[in-house]
């Protein structure tokens, strides 16, 4: 199944926008991922600088996120994989590639990374405003 290719970029220093993948219906189908198997997983996240290949974040904790506002918005995506950085993970400006994890556990066990056919292309970009929260 081939998935667009997705571009994400933050000002250095920042913690937010989170990054987001969403779980299309289509790639649950494909893949064969149910939500009985979504109950009991963990997810991470990975991120490694593009020139280098030096990891900037290993297996750092991510997160499902479910939206309960189907009813209300049916074409919304009903499982979010996320990840919020830290000021420590965008101190270094750059580009880098990144990728989530979900480890399937209980009767479920098994690896997955997405997107399965590349990398997220992360953009660290410069920012002229430095502030620290006391």
């Amino acid at each position: 199944m081939h998935q667009s290719r997705q571009i994400f970029y933050i000002k250095k220093n920042s913690t937010l926008p989170k990054l987001k993948f969403p779980l299309t219906q289509a790639i649950m189908e494909y893949y064969d991922i149910t939500e009985d198997m979504l109950e009991n997983c963990a997810v991470t996240f990975s991120m490694v600088d593009a020139d280098t290949g030096i990891y900037k974040i290993a297996n750092s904790e991510a997160n499902l996120e479910i939206s309960e506002n189907r009813a209300l918005e049916p074409d919304e995506v009903k499982y979010t994989l996320t990840y919020r950085f830290s000021s420590k993970d965008t101190r270094k400006e750059g580009h880098f590639k990144g990728q989530f994890q979900i480890d399937f556990l209980g009767n479920f066990c098994g690896k997955m990374a997405f997107p399965t056919n590349q990398m997220i292309d992360i953009y660290i970009q410069d920012s002229i405003t430095v502030t620290t929260v006391v």
